[in-house]
Order: C-alpha cells, then sequence, then structure tokens
C-alpha cells in the first residue's frame, strides 16, 4: 500500500456528500496528515473518578531511537518499543470494554472508547460523535435494549436474560501509538442454548494520552450458521488487496482505489504506521510519525463517489523512489498475498474482516519491507469494495539491517 499522503486519506471529502443523521458523520479533514483527522471531542458524560481513572497525562511514548533502528528505518516488530507498553494497554481496554458490554453497562462501554468514534454495522460506516450521543441512541452492536426496532438505526441483538461468554482476544500488530486486534464472544441465551457468536476487529490507540478503542468492525452470526465458509466473500477481499497492489506495479491511476474502495462513507484509523516519506530522509524521521500529545482522534470518515475514486492521482514515480535511498535497491514488486500472518479472519455473505498488507521488493527479487492493516471489506449494491482500513503499520522494515 502507498504512503498515507499518496493514498487512503488524501481524497477530501465534499461537505455536501456528507451523510448526517441522530449520529453525524464526521467530515474528514483535508488530509490525514500525521495523525488523521483532527475533530472536536466532547466531554465523555462520565463520572469525574471513572474519566481520571481512564484518562492520564498526554506524555509520549519513549520515542528515543533504540539500538539497532536505522537512521533511514521504521520501527517494527523486532523493537520492543512497538509492543511492551502498547499491547499490555491494548489487551486492558478490550478486556475492560468486554467487562463492560457483558454486564450491559454502556457507561462503561464508553469509557473504553475514543469519540469520535467509528463502527460498521452491518455494512454501514457510522460515526458516534460523543459519548452522550452513544447513551442516547446507540448503534445495533452496542444497543441493550430488550426492544429493538428491527429495520431501523436502532436495531438490537438482545433477548431477555441472555448473557456473553469471552471467545478469545487476538492481537495481530502493534507500535507505540496503535494495536490491532480481534475479540470474539458467543451470546447464549438465559436457558444456555448458544444464540449467535459475535466476531469483531478493533483498532485501539493513544489519543493525547488515553488508550481507547477508536474503531471497530463486527460481523454477528446465529448460533447454526457458525461454521458455514464463505469462501466467494474471502476471494472477493483478497482480489481487492491484490488488485490495489497490481495497480502499483502497472502504473494504473485508475486501478488504485476506483474499482477497490467502496462506495459512500468509508472510515480509515491512521496509526502512525506507513512512513515512507520521512524515513528516507533519515535522522530518524519516522519517529516524527508516532507522536501522542495534542492527537485528538485518528478517525477519518470520507464519504467517497465514484468520480472522486476515478479522479485520484497518484504519483508513480515519486512512490518508487522512496524506496531506493534505503540501500536495498529500486522498488520493483508489491505483493499482496506475501504479507506475513495475512490472512482472512472472519466472513459472512455481506462483509469480511480481513489481515492484509503487502510485501516489497527491489526489481532485482530484494526484500524490502512488509506493511499489514486490518480491512473491512463489504458488499453493497451488488459491489464489493474497501470500506474501512484500520492500523496500517510497517511489521517489518529491512532498512534497519542496512547500515546507512
Amino acid at each position: 500500500m502507498a504512503p498515507d499522503t499518496n493514498n487512503r486519506e488524501s481524497i477530501p471529502p465534499h461537505d455536501d456528500d456528507m451523510q448526517t443523521d441522530r449520529r453525524n458523520f464526521m467530515k474528514s479533514a483535508a488530509a490525514a496528515g500525521l495523525f488523521g483527522a483532527a475533530g472536536a471531542v466532547s466531554a465523555l458524560g462520565q463520572p469525574a473518578h471513572a474519566q481520571a481513572a481512564q484518562q492520564t497525562s498526554a506524555v509520549e511514548p519513549d520515542l528515543r531511537p533504540p539500538a539497532g533502528l536505522s537512521p533511514r528505518g521504521i520501527p517494527d516488530l523486532r523493537f520492543p518499543m512497538c509492543y511492551k507498553d502498547s499491547v499490555p494497554a491494548a489487551v486492558r481496554v478490550m478486556t475492560d470494554y468486554f467487562a463492560a458490554l457483558s454486564q450491559r453497562d454502556l457507561h462503561g462501554v464508553a469509557d473504553m472508547l475514543h469519540f469520535p468514534f467509528g463502527t460498521f454495522e452491518r455494512t454501514d460506516a457510522v460515526v458516534i460523535q460523543t459519548a452522550d450521543d452513544l447513551l442516547a441512541h446507540a448503534p445495533a452492536s452496542l444497543n441493550m435494549t430488550l426492544n429493538p426496532a428491527r429495520f431501523t438505526d436502532h436495531d438490537g441483538y438482545l433477548q431477555p436474560g441472555c448473557y456473553d461468554v469471552l471467545d478469545g482476544i487476538e492481537i495481530f500488530n502493534s507500535n507505540p501509538v496503535a494495536v490491532n486486534l480481534a475479540l470474539n464472544y458467543n451470546r447464549f441465551s438465559a436457558e444456555g442454548h448458544k444464540l449467535l457468536r459475535c466476531r469483531g476487529i478493533y483498532c485501539v490507540t493513544d489519543n493525547d494520552g488515553k488508550w481507547a478503542i477508536q474503531a471497530m468492525s463486527t460481523i454477528f452470526t446465529p448460533a447454526q450458521m457458525i461454521h458455514v465458509p464463505y469462501e466467494d466473500s474471502a476471494a472477493a477481499a483478497r482480489r481487492l488487496r491484490q488488485d490495489h497492489c497490481l495497480a502499483y506495479m502497472n502504473n494504473d491511476e485508475k486501478g488504485v482505489w476506483g474499482p477497490i474502495r467502496q462506495l459512500g462513507v468509508n472510515l480509515s484509523v491512521s496509526g502512525g504506521g506507513p512512513t515512507w516519506e520521512l524515513a528516507p530522509q533519515g535522522s530518524y524521521k519516522a519517529l516524527d510519525a508516532i507522536r501522542v500529545q495534542g492527537v485528538k482522534t485518528r478517525l477519518t470518515a470520507t464519504n467517497y463517489t465514484q468520480e472522486m475514486l476515478d479522479n485520484f492521482h497518484t504519483d508513480f514515480a515519486k512512490y518508487h523512489a522512496m524506496f531506493t535511498p534505503l540501500g536495498l535497491g529500486k522498488w520493483g514488486w508489491d505483493m499482496a498475498d506475501a504479507a506475513p500472518g495475512g490472512r482472512i479472519l472472519h466472513a459472512d455473505l455481506e462483509k469480511v474482516h480481513a489481515l492484509q498488507g503487502a510485501s516489497r521488493y527491489s526489481t532485482s527479487g530484494e526484500y524490502i519491507n512488509d506493511s499489514v492493516e486490518l480491512d473491512v471489506v463489504t458488499y453493497k449494491d451488488r459491489r464489493w469494495g474497501l470500506a474501512g482500513l484500520f492500523g496500517y503499520m510497517t511489521t517489518h522494515d529491512r532498512a534497519n539491517d542496512v547500515r546507512s
């Protein structure tokens, strides 16, 4: 995938295209920059003691260059700075989130979220601006009413006496300011019969000193359908990622996003990961992308039209040239299927959660680096498209193995 300033968040939305409902979709900033769109964050509307327990002082992570980091390298998962503090913090957030959810404590859930907060409700991207908005009108996946209104934006999944059983937390990739995880749980009736499974992906970030969930997507599956495979859905998600990489290999401007992005509102979470424009400058410039102080949100919501996607401009020469100063040869290939650990996580007939990315190689076949993200791929109006991109990070950068 290309760098942030050259791909996913570089198309400003048209203000008159943005959808408005009781939750209000968040307007995107003109460009995400290093930290995603900056948005106003309202008070959480929670007790003072709860705020104090969750909010820490906005102290930057320790961004001193660790031993072994090249001046032209990106911190990757060989360095403890990318997981030692961030992963335990994110797991604690997810543990507290599930505890609150399972106890039907919506205030406790709100404590574990950043606002504006992004969620995919089935295939619809929704942004909830404040905790008060969440408490007044929770989305279906967090709706705790026993009287859900079907086929409305206040749908829900509860029945009297049902309870949830944790089915595991898995960590995928991380850096000092963001962690991508999955959390699954099973829901049972009051009589102990399995009703459904919820499989979710979450991006937990450190914004101005607080760790919380910035965005999520969930897939709810009735118990009898849990083991049904959706191979066509998985293949569609893989093909989209492969075609995106092929567009860079073939200098195909219309192919970069035109047939790839889902139309309508898309959500992205910037984790300070793709920093190739900074890294080749040397002097450990990549560390400038992973800051905390003053970061109010890492979420961007953009309403894409086909015209916007078709007119997207990519400077391929600039992209290719970024990798030459790293000392590994000239960029030659992006291989979508080669990213270590990449796989389809969850799928149903209308949505896929995928751990996907790219492995890059020089023209001679010399390995350069790997980058991985969490993707939300949706099927809307008989069209598959990439609708959510969470926490794009470089997990292995061979520039750190080349002394320069």
